[in-house]
């Protein structure tokens, strides 16, 4: 092969390695291995997981997601294309100094405790793991309204939310004991008798 052609096809494939890589990097998060906050990543919810929980926008408003990655979906609402106010739902496992604040909350939404975080923000703690928050933005919002997009969130959905294993697969020996559990028992093989031959005539 000549070497001006070797040349060309080592660029070629090293330019493809660096488009590919380029392209999967954004998707890196979702790959096993690797920690968040000194936490497996499998044991983290990822923000994709969150992003069908956040709640419709209502006439004349726009939900625009800005942020997502492990344990952490972030979405700006908006009115009359101004940012009204910043949605967010987190995996306080990542941060679990997070969860402390909820620990006086004298009100709930739905069961679960309440604060607020000066006067633009609230919070709801929900199953004791996912911190869902309304940030007013410009003018703000009150905090009725704020009260009303958190229970807007699908909270029941949030509430059973569980982190994706690296692998789903069963032990064999566990999926073996399923098996056998859920399949009836062959019957045993019966040999049939064979009919004698007869010598040619």
């Amino acid at each position: 092969m000549p070497r001006p052609l070797r040349w060309a096809l080592a660029i070629g494939l090293a330019g493809l390695l660096i488009v590919g890589g380029a392209l999967l990097l954004p998707f890196s998060d979702w790959f096993p291995g690797g920690t968040v906050a000194g936490i497996s990543k499998q044991e983290v919810v990822n923000g994709t997981a969150f992003n069908r929980l956040f709640p419709a926008p209502a006439a004349g408003e726009d939900l625009v997601f800005s942020q997502e990655k492990r344990g952490f979906s972030e979405a700006r609402l908006k009115r009359d294309g101004a940012v009204v106010a910043l949605l967010a739902i987190s995996d306080t496992s990542t941060a679990p100094e997070a969860r402390a604040k909820f620990e006086s909350a004298s009100e709930a939404i739905a069961g679960w405790p309440l604060v607020e975080q000066g006067p633009q923000a609230s919070a709801l703690l929900v199953a004791d793991r996912f911190q869902v928050k309304v940030i007013g933005q410009g003018s703000g919002l009150d905090p009725q309204r704020r009260h009303a997009l958190l229970g807007a969130f699908d909270l029941p959905r949030i509430a059973a939310l569980e982190p994706s294993r690296q692998s789903r697969t069963k032990p064999r020996g566990q999926l073996a004991e399923q098996l056998g559990e859920a399949l009836p028992a062959a019957p045993p093989a019966t040999l049939q008798p064979q009919p004698e031959l007869q010598p040619a005539a």
